[in-house]
């Protein structure tokens, strides 16, 4: 899937971050920045990455490499790993590559079941150790305790963004280029100097460039493997990338500045910098509308979370070209632009699970940038008296509204417009009522959770041993016995403009003497030219 999305031109963002100089906060954009698009392939480099699932359940463990193909520019480059239940963040910090780099990683259960990333990468990170690391689970719902909190850590989708190039001749660049095989970092007083300024939040193109800090240029590139030893199997995938571009020429551009410190402590004015609504308050026009609920836990200023330094940037922080004289906009707005190059009205793939030679098939639905659309409210599970979670919209979103969502626990849940299976036979089916574990039915199938995953025919065993978001999914019923063949789920969304997602079909089988498996991408229709 690649579709290039000819962007509306991101403004002179609130009141003149196109000119150095004039910024009041982490997004500096204005030259050298030349990017007014964007192109998004399911496979390839790019200015960010999204990795659309990492698993640690059931002994299972996810590798994880970042390649940065720039072999002159390092990369300060944001990771963050978000949950598959809501796309909370559970763990994230700031990768600092040089050029030619590859930076691996770990990602498995630790003693107390909650995902742990582990690495013997000399990379430089800030903070300056992050392996033998717990995920965190303070954004997580507190009313969950024990295995089902960690659990929440155990599956989800990784954010990869690089804020800024790293350029040759500046402090910072010599502290993380490799010298022998290792980077100086904070080895010396002058690597320390140049790391500790990354604790500061520049304002300006000039005050970034004193750090070390330029506008960033493409050549990232990810994979992922899921292994799991006891059961002798594995999957694999590569990441979605997200290159900012030059519309006139189709060719990589140069995006904004978007580094912000990680660090704690309120993050300035997150309204212009993220379409999250959990981070956003009820604004005026200019800085875009948000319905974060009703009675006396909402409304008003106060946003659900009050979001620090180390929350961005995030998927809707504007990357591109900000230029002055244009209609002002906001980040709801920006990453529209990034939702309609991913959406799809449906998916189609395949599916085995031929039980004469143990087949399994699960899909995944990973939903990246749901997060902007809809978030849940976890406020009402701790109040007195305790209440549902609910729902909070960003008012400008086009793809999920009250009509097509919602809560089931404290997971919000997509409605699609049903499956169509078919075997190999032509015998065909369709369905609309399936369990999702451990709901009871309900009278149309959803998508739940940020990463859903679809299990065919199995409510036991699956290939990804998912527990976060599965749903078990029956292609036999009655005289109909579809074990094999190939599915379409379909996906009006809200609006009828489909939905933004990505994901794949895994399968495996088990011959007595061979374990195998395979992944195949889904087959998407997009829905924006």
């Amino acid at each position: 899937m690649r579709k290039n999305l000819i962007a509306l031109s991101v403004a002179a963002f609130v009141g003149g971050l196109g000119m150095a100089g004039s910024a009041t906060a982490s997004v500096i954009g204005g030259a050298p920045a030349t990017a007014d698009s964007e192109s998004v392939r399911q496979s390839g480099t790019g200015h960010q990455l999204i990795v659309p699932y990492f698993n640690t359940q059931v002994g299972n463990a996810t590798l994880f490499n970042i390649v940065n193909t720039d072999v002159t520019n390092g990369k300060a480059v944001k990771i963050r790993f978000r949950g598959a239940s809501n796309s909370d963040d559970v763990f994230d910090f700031t990768l600092l590559m040089s050029p030619g780099d590859v930076w691996t990683a770990n990602i498995s259960q630790g003693p107390n079941g909650v995902s742990r990333l582990t690495t013997v990468d000399k990379s430089c990170t800030l903070p300056a150790v992050v392996s033998g690391s717990d995920f965190v689970t303070a954004r997580l719902p507190q009313t969950l305790t024990g295995d089902a909190l960690a659990t929440q850590t155990r599956e989800g989708y990784i954010e990869v963004f690089n804020m800024a190039d790293i350029n040759p001749g500046t402090a910072l660049f010599t502290a993380v280029k490799h010298v022998a095989g290792t980077p100086p970092c904070s080895t010396n007083a002058a690597g320390l100097a140049a790391l500790n300024a990354l604790q500061g939040n520049p304002t300006t193109t000039a005050a970034a460039n004193a750090i070390g800090l330029f506008n960033p240029t493409t050549g990232l590139m990810a994979n992922w493997t899921i292994v799991n030893v006891p059961k002798s199997g594995s999957a694999t995938g590569e990441a979605t990338a997200i290159t900012a571009t030059v519309a006139a020429t189709r060719t990589p551009g140069v995006g904004n500045i978007v580094f912000f410190p990680q660090i704690g402590g309120a993050a300035p004015t997150p309204d212009l910098f993220t379409a999250d609504p959990s981070f956003r308050t009820v604004a005026g026009a200019a800085a875009g509308q948000v319905s974060n609920g009703a009675g006396a836990a909402f409304g008003g200023t106060v946003p659900m979370i009050a979001a620090q330094f180390f929350d961005l940037p995030d998927l809707s922080t504007p990357y591109l070209l900000t230029t002055p004289g244009t209609v002002a906009t906001d980040p709801g707005t920006y990453v529209t632009l990034l939702q309609k190059a991913l959406a799809t009205s449906s998916v189609t793939n395949e599916f085995l699970t031929d039980t004469t030679i143990n087949a399994f098939t699960d899909w995944t639905f990973s939903s990246p940038t749901r997060r902007y659309g809809v978030v849940v409210d976890y406020r009402p599970l701790t109040a007195s008296p305790a209440g549902p979670a609910l729902r909070a919209f960003d008012a400008g979103n086009i793809f999920w509204d009250a009509t097509n969502t919602s809560v089931t626990g404290f997971q919000v849940c997509t409605t699609t417009g049903g499956v169509t299976f078919r075997d190999r036979e032509e015998t065909t089916a369709a369905g609309s009522s399936f369990v999702i574990s451990p709901n009871p039915p309900t009278p149309a199938f959803s998508l739940c959770g940020e990463v859903s995953v679809l299990t065919f025919n199995s409510a036991g065993s699956s290939v990804l041993g998912a527990a976060v978001a599965r749903t078990n999914f029956s292609t036999i019923a009655g005289s109909t016995v579809i074990r094999d063949g190939w599915a379409v789920v379909s996906l009006p969304g809200a609006t009828g403009v489909g939905l933004p997602l990505v994901g794949k079909s895994f399968s495996s089988a088990a011959t007595g003497t061979f374990n195998l498996g395979g992944s195949w991408e889904h087959r998407y229709v997009p829905t924006f030219p």
